[in-house]
């Protein structure tokens, strides 16, 4: 049999495919590592000028409690995997309707500081350090750009979600991992968005924060959250960052002064990397929200 006019057909069926896709969906097809997520669940805002993309899912079921509101790390950029990807279809048939973030992601990823004089020119070989010296460490500046802009993004975007959130009344939950999450606790503590019916943190943790010039340091996680009277639900993991464990002692010790209905923390045994340690969050978040909603 000839495979040529089969194999050269799919060809051009996918070629076609790609130039009608539009740029966010081109986008979701080379980060997502899973199935392809449908286009009545992509939804576009603009912020700072720059389109970006929010992930919606509606409640499912006879139960309709409100909307929970998704927030990956930074690092995260993966639109329909792990965790989150669980979490955003898994919600749906408990009664939640589901919007997943894109990662607050800042100018650039910072490594060390460099002195003008010694950016490399087009054309001149690379940065070479000697042996014995270390690499220079970030400067205050660059930590301080990096954090207004990323929480100003954050900002205008979980303001601009007002319409999208229209079709799902009731309760609302904010859910935030990793950094991210210690980035929603500090706009929380600084009332620069919303504060929500629950606001659920998984792995929270602020790194550098020590590198910042003490003036514009921020207060711990542990010292904004007992501020503020918003029941939180605090989860940690074994495979978290080492500055979310370190400090989940502390957050408890700070916040245990709350009644249990305000603050609870849990740590999940199994990893967050495999299904076991996704479905046991789940379960917190949910049953948490029947506490704190009353349903």
């Amino acid at each position: 049999m000839n495979l040529t006019p089969i194999i050269v057909k799919s060809i051009c069926i996918l070629a076609f495919l790609v130039c009608v896709a539009s740029p966010a969906q081109a986008q979701l097809y080379a980060t997502s590592q899973s199935a392809t997520i449908p286009e009545s669940e992509i939804s576009t805002i603009s912020i700072d000028g720059k389109d970006t993309t929010v992930l919606r899912r509606s409640w499912s079921g006879k139960n309709q409690f409100g909307l929970m509101v998704i927030v990956p790390g930074s690092e995260d950029h993966k639109q329909n995997a792990g965790l989150i990807g669980y979490l955003r279809h898994q919600l749906n048939p408990k009664g939640w309707a589901t919007l997943k973030l894109m990662p607050p992601a800042g100018l650039y990823r910072p490594n060390f500081a460099t002195p003008s004089e010694e950016i490399v020119k087009e054309g001149q070989s690379q940065i070479t350090l000697p042996a014995h010296q270390a690499v220079p460490k970030f400067n205050s500046e660059q930590l301080l750009e990096i954090r207004n802009f990323q929480q100003s993004s954050l900002t205008e975007t979980l303001a601009k979600l007002a319409d999208i959130g229209k079709p799902y009344p009731g309760a609302r939950v904010l859910i935030a991992m990793d950094d991210s999450a210690a980035m929603v606790t500090h706009l929380l503590y600084e009332q620069k968005i919303p504060m929500p019916d629950l606001l659920v943190l998984i792995n929270p943790y602020r790194e550098h924060e020590h590198l910042v010039d003490k003036a514009n340091q921020r207060k711990s996680v542990s010292e904004e959250l007992v501020m503020m009277s918003v029941p939180t639900l605090d989860i940690y993991s074994a495979d978290a960052h080492p500055l979310a464990i370190k400090t989940a002692q502390m957050r408890k010790q700070y916040n245990q002064i709350k009644p249990n209905k305000y603050y609870r923390q849990y740590f999940v045994h199994l990893s967050l990397t495999n299904e076991g340690g996704w479905e046991e969050v789940l379960d917190r978040i949910e049953g948490f929200a029947r506490v704190v909603i009353g349903r």
